[in-house]
C-alpha cells in the first residue's frame, strides 16, 4: 500500500492506493491559499497519521503530485503560482521525518500522465500527452512508455505556452498563456468580463450562477442549453485549447491525447468542439492520427500516478 497525495491550488487529497491502483480511504478538503505552505504541510501531517493508523496493510512509502514548478532531480518544490510559501521546499523529507516513510514528490501534471498511462486511458499507449484543466492548466509528457522531464525537469508545462501576444497577464507573470485564457479560473474570468460588458446577453448565466461567482462549470451548463454567450466561451476556449494542442501534436505526434481535471468532467460538450479546432491548426499528416480523450480518471489521476512513481523510485 502507498500513502498518495495530491496537492492542488484549489483542493487536496490524499488516500492509500493499493497495487491494482484501487484507492482506499479517500480524503478530499479544500486548499487555504491564505494559510499558505504551513497551514497545507500542517494538515498533511494530520491527515496522513490518521490515514496510517487506519490503513488495512502496511503502507510502505508516499507519493506526492505538487500544483506547480518541481525539481524531481533535487526532490524540492520550486514555487507556486496559486499558494504562498512554497519556495525551495522539502516536502519529501518533511514527511518523511514526520510520517517515518520515505517520499517522493513530482509535479502534479507529470504525476497525472503517469496515473493514465498505468491505470487509466493510457493503458497500452507508447506515447502520450497528458493535460489537466482546473484551476490551472499543466501537463506531462511520455515517450517510448517513459515519462519526459526534460534538462532541467520542466518539461510539458502546456499551460504556459503563449497563445495570445499581448493577451490576459497570467499567474507566471507573462501574457497570453494558454492557463491565463482556459484554465477553469480563466473561464469563469471570461465570463464575468462578458457578462458585465453586455448584461442582456448574460442573463442565462448569471440565472444558473444564482449569486454565485461565475465558474466553468457554470458556462458548459450554459452551453449545454444552447445559452449564445456561453456557446461562445465554450467555442473560443476549445480555440485556444486547440492551438496549444496542435503545437504538442505537430511537435511530438503522440498516440492519444488524455484531457483531465475538474473541466475536463464537461465531457463531449468541451471534447468536441476541442477536436475541431486542434484538428484545424494541426499538419495534414498528423490529423486522422489525433485521439483527445477524456480521462479515465479525471479526479484521481495524480493520485494513482504519485503511487506508481513511489513503487518505482522509493519501494
Amino acid at each position: 500500500m502507498i500513502l498518495a497525495i495530491d496537492i492542488g491550488g484549489t483542493h487536496y487529497k490524499l488516500g492509500l492506493v493499493d497495487a491494482a491502483g484501487g484507492i482506499h480511504q479517500l480524503r478530499t478538503g479544500s486548499t487555504d491559499r491564505t494559510g499558505g505552505a504551513d497551514w497545507m504541510i500542517a494538515r498533511l501531517n494530520r491527515e496522513a497519521k490518521e490515514l496510517l493508523e487506519q490503513a488495512p496493510a502496511g503502507v510502505r512509502a508516499c507519493g506526492i503530485g505538487f500544483g506547480g514548478p518541481v525539481d524531481f532531480a533535487a526532490q524540492r518544490i520550486l514555487s507556486s503560482t496559486h499558494v504562498a510559501g512554497w519556495n525551495e521546499i522539502d516536502l519529501p523529507g518533511m514527511l518523511k521525518a514526520e510520517l517515518g516513510l520515505p517520499a517522493v514528490v513530482e509535479n502534479d501534471a507529470n504525476a497525472g500522465a503517469l496515473g493514465e498511462l498505468r491505470f487509466g486511458a493510457g493503458q497500452g499507449c507508447r506515447h502520450l500527452v497528458y493535460l489537466t484543466i482546473s484551476t490551472g492548466i499543466g501537463g506531462g509528457i511520455i515517450i517510448d512508455g517513459s515519462l519526459y522531464r526534460g534538462a532541467k525537469g520542466q518539461a510539458g508545462e502546456r499551460g504556459h505556452l503563449p497563445v495570445l501576444p499581448g493577451g490576459p497577464r497570467c499567474d507566471c507573470g507573462n501574457q497570453g498563456c494558454l492557463e491565463a485564457l482556459a484554465s477553469g479560473k480563466s473561464i469563469g474570468r471570461r465570463a464575468e468580463e462578458a457578462c458585465a460588458a453586455r448584461p442582456e446577453r448574460g442573463s442565462a448565466l448569471l440565472a444558473l450562477a444564482a449569486g454565485a461567482a461565475l465558474s466553468a462549470e457554470t458556462v458548459f451548463a450554459a452551453a449545454g442549453q444552447g445559452d449564445p454567450l456561453a456557446l461562445e466561451l465554450v467555442d473560443e476556449t476549445c480555440r485556444y485549447l486547440g492551438l496549444g494542442l496542435a503545437m504538442v501534436v505537430n511537435t511530438l505526434s503522440p498516440e492519444l491525447i488524455v484531457l483531465g481535471g475538474g473541466v475536463s468532467r464537461a465531457g463531449e460538450a468541451l471534447l468536441a468542439p476541442l477536436r475541431q479546432h486542434t484538428a484545424a491548426y494541426t499538419m495534414p499528416a498528423h490529423r486522422e492520427l489525433i485521439r483527445v480523450e477524456q480521462a479515465r480518471h479525471p479526479d484521481e489521476a495524480v493520485l494513482l500516478g504519485a503511487a506508481a512513481l513511489a513503487r518505482t523510485w522509493v519501494v
